[in-house]
């Protein structure tokens, strides 16, 4: 009798044993696989006051490396990367890019790429200047008009934009305004174009253009009849 109950004590532990066992195999996680892929992310630089991008390098594409489930749902809008000057000033400047510019979703992710390695930025100085507006007229007037001038009100406008290109300007000019279809003077308004990708015009951004014109022959008939009387 008491061998029949040791053998049954026996079996329980057994079984009790594999339970335990079982539960061990199918709650351990198993390593998961590790592997890589590039994303191209977009690149966020230190807002440097008083100073210009002349240019500088919008992407990077980044080698990422870490767990296939995690690797495989990154997405790029989530990632940053930082670019800093310790220094900045007007110049060109080489920042060699490392795993401290980048910040990732999940610490099991890591860096193994970039391309390009090192950005190169060219800064300017910010520049303000008045600068004369020209009108831009375009097409021909009606009944043989000739255009005697044009008139900008007012003659010139603020802009801002890197030092090297805004002191370099000497004119900038209006949306066009079309003489078609006017013999006598007329107004309207015109929007004023930045003279380049860099330059902004801050005020006044449009302008009114006064064409004065005349029909030949007109004035020289005007003037002889105030003489005869």
């Amino acid at each position: 009798m008491r061998e029949e109950k040791q053998s049954t004590w026996g079996l329980k532990l057994l079984a009790v044993a594999l339970a335990v066992t079982a539960w061990v195999v199918l709650t351990v996680e198993k390593p998961e696989n590790v592997s890589a892929k590039t994303v191209e992310v977009s690149i966020q630089y230190d807002n440097f006051p008083d100073l210009i991008f002349m240019n500088r390098v919008e992407t990077v594409t980044l080698g990422i490396r870490g767990p296939e489930s995690k690797v495989r749902m990154v997405n790029p809008n989530v990632i940053d990367v930082f670019v800093e000057l310790t220094h900045p000033g007007k110049g060109l400047f080489e920042v060699p890019l490392t795993r401290e510019n980048v910040i990732l979703p999940h610490e099991d992710l890591e860096v193994i790429s970039f391309d390009p390695n090192i950005i190169r930025l060219e800064l300017d100085r910010e520049a303000r200047q008045l600068i004369r507006v020209q009108a831009n007229l375009e097409g021909e007037p009606a009944a043989g008009a000739v255009v005697q001038h044009a008139e900008v009100i007012p003659p010139s406008v603020l802009v801002r934009g890197p030092e090297s290109v805004v002191q370099a300007l000497t004119s900038v000019s209006t949306t066009p305004v079309r003489l078609t279809g006017h013999a006598i003077p007329f107004e309207e308004q015109a929007a004023v174009l930045p003279p380049h990708t860099l330059v902004s015009v801050i005020q006044p951004a449009v302008v009114v253009v006064r064409v004065h014109m005349v029909i030949p022959g007109t004035e020289s008939e005007s003037d002889d009849s105030e003489d005869a009387d």
